[in-house]
């Protein structure tokens, strides 16, 4: 087990993120680089919504964040129990892809939520096998389809 570091996202961390955000791989899930740096920009200071960068050896290669099913409305999370946690991710440095860092660091954050939460859950789109796997390797299981508020069509996945 590699020893994965989490810290909170800062503005500081902002270039970093919108270069990774403008990177081919991760463009593909999170589009519009500009919209989701305003997002991070207002939601950095908002308590419902835990935003952190991955680090391994001091080097930050990943982004994380994990907030309540319930604090924004989102349909496809509607009927997980109180207590539950959505989570959301992605590598930003390319040289950190394809070596099992997502399955690691994923794991490591799934354990250290489950320490206070019911359940974990991600709602990867169901076109995005490669992150379906990822979370199955991660230990999360498939739950049911369901649609988001923009009409896409996810897997919901959750970890209990």
């Amino acid at each position: 087990m590699r020893n994965y570091t989490f810290r909170p996202l800062t503005e500081a961390d902002l270039p970093l993120m919108r270069r990774w955000l403008n990177a081919a791989h991760v463009k593909v899930w999170w589009p519009d680089a500009d919209k989701q740096i305003a997002l991070m920009e207002q939601d950095m200071d908002d308590p419902k919504i835990n935003m952190q960068m991955v680090s391994l050896i001091d080097h930050p290669f990943a982004y994380i964040h994990d907030h309540d099913a319930r604090a924004y409305a989102m349909p496809q999370y509607a009927d997980l129990p109180y207590g539950a946690r959505v989570m959301a991710t992605f590598v930003g440095d390319n040289d950190f892809m394809g070596q099992g860092h997502s399955v690691g660091y994923i794991e490591a954050q799934t354990r250290a939520l489950r320490v206070k939460h019911p359940m974990v859950a991600v709602g990867p789109g169901t076109r995005d096998t490669r992150a379906i796997s990822i979370y199955r390797q991660a230990g999360f299981m498939n739950r049911r389809l369901a649609t988001t508020h923009q009409g896409r069509l996810v897997q919901v996945m959750t970890h209990l």
